[in-house]
């Protein structure tokens, strides 16, 4: 087995170095980040400002957030706000640095959403950060004029749609891939460079899963009202599993009981991975008998954003070995070494991997 990297946590970040983060690091935040030049110039937008605003951020940065895609903001109560802070270097009388929070109103034009927003300097940079906190998601406030509801994604870049760009229902931009996609990246690995196929299957669903929680706090908020860590768990997990069944993953399914106990385990039916993987363990590879590292790698990446503490995730059965279905266990962060000491071992299936848990508690 090897040495995989793991979803860290979610951590408080310092708004005052919120410039520091790179793109990753923002697009994995679940709130909007919106950084600016002091006339407003969009410079960095991260992931979870498009998901909630509906606006690719390709076509928004470089633009001016008040004129051009939040007119919203033009009143004293935002970009007035915004101009005094940038007037005064975002400094208070002592020249102390300091940030400054109000709430406001987006209006869009699938909705309103109540938000707080926090402006921030970026240490002695002249960019400037508006951290905005979704509160409440409802639909479109009446009497609202034309000229102040914020840019559709379709005004931006009317002829996309001919240009080979195709957009879902809330405007995220997705390309249809046959599984032979996948099969064929496995077959890649296997001849180029055969051992890393785990390493990089599980890194890679860490990577997605973190903008897959982005996604779903996004329709928790929209479609519940609520974020998703104040949704009850099998709530979470039916939500997470039609995400992956949605998509044609396969139909993933979450057997909470032993939760209490720090041990969640969910059985995929017709993973994917697992149907594009050969199905062959060897005693060079005893490991290849597990082929759904990527699915794996985002439910723990997943489950980590919305417990808040860092969890890992094991597939430990495979229809690719002979299981009758893909079976993944998410476990803390620090007990990930006797799962993996048991599929070293030779154990697969929840049942041994459930006793190598218990009994290191004896």
């Amino acid at each position: 087995m090897l040495d995989f990297a793991e979803p860290s946590g979610t951590q408080t970040i310092d708004p005052r170095n919120i410039d520091e983060c790179t793109d990753a690091e923002l697009d994995a935040l679940q709130f909007g980040v919106i950084g600016v030049d002091p006339d407003g110039e969009i410079l960095r937008y991260n992931l979870f400002e498009s998901r909630l605003a509906r606006l690719d951020r390709n076509q928004v940065v470089g633009r001016n957030f008040f004129l051009e895609i939040a007119p919203c903001t033009r009143t004293e109560a935002f970009e007035g706000r915004f101009r005094a802070f940038v007037a005064r270097g975002g400094v208070d009388v002592d020249g102390v640095s300091r940030s400054e929070r109000f709430d406001f109103v987006f209006d869009f034009r699938f909705g309103a959403q109540d938000v707080g927003v926090e402006l921030v300097r970026a240490g002695s940079t002249d960019r400037y950060y508006l951290l905005i906190n979704r509160r409440k998601v409802a639909g479109p406030r009446p009497n609202i004029p034309e000229a102040q509801l914020a840019a559709a994604q379709s005004a931006l870049a009317p002829a996309e749609s001919s240009e080979g760009v195709r957009r879902d229902t809330m405007e995220r931009r997705f390309v249809d891939a046959p599984a032979s996609l996948l099969a064929a990246l496995r077959a890649t690995c296997d001849r180029l460079a055969p051992e890393s196929w785990q390493l990089f299957s599980l890194e890679w669903g860490t990577q997605w899963g973190r903008r897959i929680a982005v996604d779903l706090e996004g329709d928790a908020l929209e479609r519940r009202g609520q974020s998703l860590r104040d949704l009850p768990m099998r709530e979470v997990a039916t939500m997470v599993a039609a995400y992956f069944a949605d998509r044609g993953w396969g139909a993933p399914t979450f057997e909470l009981s032993d939760s209490g106990a720090g041990l969640v385990s969910v059985e995929i039916l017709r993973s994917a991975t697992a149907e594009a993987a050969p199905k062959r363990r060897t005693a060079q590879r005893p490991d290849a008998d597990l082929a759904c590292h990527l699915i794996a790698g985002a439910l723990g990446s997943v489950l980590t954003s919305v417990a808040g503490r860092r969890l890992a995730a094991r597939e430990v059965a495979c229809v690719c070995g002979g299981a009758p279905r893909c079976t993944v266990v998410i476990v803390g962060h620090e007990r990930r070494e006797l799962v993996d000491a048991a599929l070293r071992s030779g154990a697969r299936g929840l049942a041994p991997i459930r006793a190598a848990l218990i009994g290191a508690e004896r």
